[in-house]
This record gives structure tokens, C-alpha cells and sequence, in this order.
């Protein structure tokens, strides 16, 4: 990987608190009632169905951060609860951050987006790719992937920052992004010990594993951030109050952005998926409206947690983009295997009245169906595992 002339050595070796003096924001709020008790509850049942030991969530609407909130386990084995000051790795989502700052910099004529890109790095092994492949890769672009992956070319857009700068990446955006937003609990590199992360596991037939650490991804420029929702809601915020770039910059760095509709608007974002986690961070710019989901799980649904959001805060754009937005139904060759199991349980929990897919692992040839089985007499989750050959090999009901 292309290395910028002018990293300092203390940078690689030492772990960088972005700490600043200035007041601290608010706490987060609690959003009131009606919605806050809605969004409590979503968050006790993404617990509650395993789809993850923790998860926190934060929201911003009218470009301010209007919910934080927290529920489960940040530590199985300690038995540490999540907060909403608990820190995650967040991935590739960090890599906003440095698509920022590229801008910044574009505003400010230091940079050009048309530039070749050896113009700032002569050793960068392709003469022609420029920074805005760089910034927004496209699989049919002859030069996208310059570095085999889409966070390697982040990891190139950093020295570049450095090389404009003249100082530090985290320096430049401690200075430039997080102090302007606010962000007072992000870091790049490794924690110290006296900040815990939540733990990152795996799940297999409702049983949660600690997954393997990815200590490489510390000495990534890319994605070696440590954030929390609130944080990356700041984040969020200040980039749709426009303290950060200008509108007109924001819409000119939106291909940098993954990009879907959901309930019929365009939703901008990026998903972390760093070993034991998933990070989402969805901004819908036209409403100045944004979530944040963390959670410590591979794997982790987000439309899970993005499905219910939406259908508390747009109801009517929902509705009117029903089969696009509500989750997937279980699939009827699924839902027949599930059908006779379900048949056997007490017959407290009455007769089934929907089902819904939460979501669908693999592992050696074997298909683990999470599905959300609303019963007459409550709801619970079902887990159904299928064989090679297309039979159930598995059930169990939490």
C-alpha cells in the first residue's frame, strides 16, 4: 500500500485520543413520548429476538440529534450493559469522515477532483486514476479498486489529505470534523484499556461467540475509527446543518455515499462490517433526517432497526411503499417447513397470524432462517435451520 511522505512515526505506534477542550455537547436526549417509548421498545426487541447482545441507536431529525439510546450486553461474559456512551469500531462507515475531508479541501481550491492522483503521491503505481475515482469507486470504472478494495482507496485519499495538510490525518480531522460536530468520544487506532469497546461476537443457533479480533484495522486510515452512535449522529447533524460543508459541497460528494431508496426516498450512507460488528449510518438529506444503528454482531439486520424507524417517523411514505419497505415475508417453501413446528408449541401462544424474515446465515451448506412469528398470544422469534437438500434440519423458539 502507497504510503504518504509525511506520516509521523508516533502515528503508527501510538493510540490517538481525539480529545479536545472545548465544552461538550448536551447529553443525549431522550426522544418524548410517543416516539422515545417506541424506539425504547425496538431496541428491547432487537435484544430480546438475539439479534444482537447489544444494540445502540441514535436519530436525528430537523438536523439535530434528537434520540440516543442503548439496550443489552456490551461484555456477555462480564455481563457489561450497553450504553450510549459505549464505543464500537465502525468500519468503512468512518470512511465518511475522510470524504469530508476531501471536500473540505476540494471548497477550499487546495485539491481538485480531477487531479491525478500522483500529482500529491509519485509513487502511486497508476499514473491516471484521479481523486474522484478514488472518492467514489464504480465497478464499471477502469480504474476503481485501485488497491483491490474499496477501503484501500480511502486508505490512498489519506495520504493525499496528509500530503495537502502537511500534518497528520487525525489531526486534520480532529481540527476539521470532529471538534466542529461535536464528536468527543471517537478515536483512531486501539482503544487504551480504560475505554472498553463492546465486545464483537458471532451468532449460530442462538448462541452468541466472540469473533476474532481484527487488530490489523488499527493501522488503517480508512477504517480504524472508534465511535459511538451519538457521535456518528453528530457527525450526521453537523453535516446536514451544513457546519461542515457547504450544500452545495455536500450534494457533490454524495457518490462517495452507498445510495438505495427506502419507503420511496433516497437514503445516502455507509455500512461497517468490522469483525463481530455492524455499523449503519443512513442520512435521508432532503428531510435533514439520519440513523445511526451499532451494533456487536457479524451479520446483524439493519432493516430491522431501519424498517420500524421509518414507519414511526413516515408512516404515510411507508405505507404508500409497502413492498419496498416493510420486511421481507418468509418465504412460502420456508414458511412451510416452519408450519409444523410451530403447530407443536404450548397452546398458550394461540394461532400464527404473520410472519415476518429477520434474517438468513450460512455456514457449511446449512441455512439458519430467523423469522419474527406473530402468535394470538404473543410474538416470539423462530429459528430454522435447512439442510443441502432443502429439509429442516432444526427449529427452536425464543
Amino acid at each position: 500500500m502507497v504510503r504518504g511522505d509525511l506520516r509521523r512515526a508516533c502515528i503508527g505506534a501510538c493510540v490517538v485520543l481525539l480529545a479536545f477542550t472545548a465544552a461538550s455537547p448536551a447529553e443525549p436526549l431522550a426522544y418524548g413520548t410517543p416516539a422515545g417509548t417506541s424506539l425504547d421498545k425496538l431496541l428491547r426487541d432487537v435484544v430480546t429476538w438475539k439479534l444482537t447482545p447489544s444494540i445502540s441507536l441514535a436519530i436525528v431529525e430537523n438536523g439535530k440529534v434528537v434520540y440516543a439510546g442503548a439496550r443489552g450486553s456490551a461484555n456477555l461474559e462480564k455481563n457489561v450493559p450497553a450504553t450510549a456512551q459505549t464505543r464500537y469500531p465502525i468500519g468503512s462507515t468512518g470512511t465518511l469522515f475522510l470524504a469530508v475531508a476531501v471536500m473540505q479541501l476540494v471548497a477550499k481550491g487546495k485539491l481538485h477532483l480531477d487531479d491525478p492522483v500522483e500529482r500529491y503521491l509519485p509513487a502511486l503505481p497508476d499514473s491516471t486514476v484521479t481523486v474522484r475515482q478514488l472518492l467514489s469507486p464504480r465497478e464499471d470504472d477502469v480504474n476503481y479498486d485501485v488497491l483491490g478494495e474499496d477501503d484501500a482507496n480511502y486508505d490512498v485519499l489519506g495520504d493525499v489529505i496528509e500530503r495537502v495538510t502537511e500534518v497528520p490525518l487525525v489531526t486534520y480531522l480532529h481540527d476539521h470534523v470532529f471538534a466542529p460536530a461535536g464528536m468527543d468520544h471517537t478515536w483512531s487506532g486501539e482503544p487504551p484499556d480504560w475505554a472498553p469497546l463492546a465486545l464483537g461476537y458471532y451468532e449460530w443457533r442462538d448462541v452468541f461467540g466472540l469473533a476474532a479480533l481484527q487488530t490489523d484495522a488499527w493501522n488503517r486510515k480508512c477504517c480504524s475509527f472508534i465511535s459511538t452512535a451519538t457521535d456518528v449522529a453528530r457527525f450526521d447533524s453537523a453535516l446536514l446543518r451544513g457546519t461542515l460543508l457547504p450544500a452545495a459541497w455536500l450534494r457533490a460528494m454524495q457518490p462517495a455515499f452507498q445510495s438505495t431508496r427506502q419507503a420511496g426516498m433516497l437514503m445516502i450512507g455507509r455500512q461497517g462490517t468490522p469483525s463481530g460488528y455492524v455499523a449503519g449510518n443512513a442520512l435521508f438529506v432532503h428531510d435533514r433526517f439520519a440513523i445511526v444503528a451499532l451494533a456487536n454482531c457479524a451479520g446483524f439486520p439493519a432493516q430491522a432497526v431501519l424498517d420500524p424507524v421509518l414507519t414511526l417517523f413516515y408512516p404515510r411514505a411507508v405505507a404508500a411503499n409497502a413492498p419496498s419497505s416493510r420486511a421481507a415475508a418468509v418465504d412460502p417453501a420456508i414458511a412451510g417447513l416452519l408450519r409444523p413446528y410451530l403447530a407443536t408449541q404450548p397452546q398458550a401462544l394461540g394461532s400464527v397470524r404473520a410472519m415476518t424474515l429477520l434474517s438468513s446465515s450460512v455456514s457449511e451448506g446449512f441455512t439458519e432462517y430467523r423469522s419474527l412469528v406473530d402468535f394470538s398470544g404473543g410474538t416470539k422469534t423462530a429459528f430454522l435451520v435447512v439442510g443441502p437438500d432443502g429439509k429442516a434440519d432444526g427449529f427452536w423458539l425464543h
